[in-house]
């Protein structure tokens, strides 16, 4: 049995009031959560972030994440959109075979 190991390809970040530090841990959240949920058949999913272990460590426990699976010009595209109060972070990635 061989196992496929995919690397998150970051493709495009549109920020509206996130700190460096949080973008950081916002990203990392993306690409666990991303990596998690290509394995499933699941195209649409909402996530709450206080529900991940190290969350509230990070500063990101209040966030929440639309992640959404999408398939543009034949390319699986994932698009995430974290938002707490007025804070946004926009994520558009794909997943590449290492």
């Amino acid at each position: 049995m061989s196992k496929l190991f995919y690397k998150g390809m970051v493709e495009d970040i549109q920020n509206e009031k996130c700190t460096d530090a949080e973008i950081e841990a916002l990203l990392a959240a993306f690409d666990y959560t991303v990596k998690r949920t290509a394995t499933t058949l699941a195209r649409k999913a909402w996530f709450a972030l206080e529900d991940y272990a190290t969350s509230k460590e990070r500063g990101i426990d209040r966030f929440t994440l639309m992640l959404e699976r999408r398939n543009v010009n034949g390319q699986e595209q994932w698009w995430g959109s974290f938002e707490y109060g007025g804070k946004k972070l926009k994520v558009i990635a794909m997943l590449e075979k290492n």
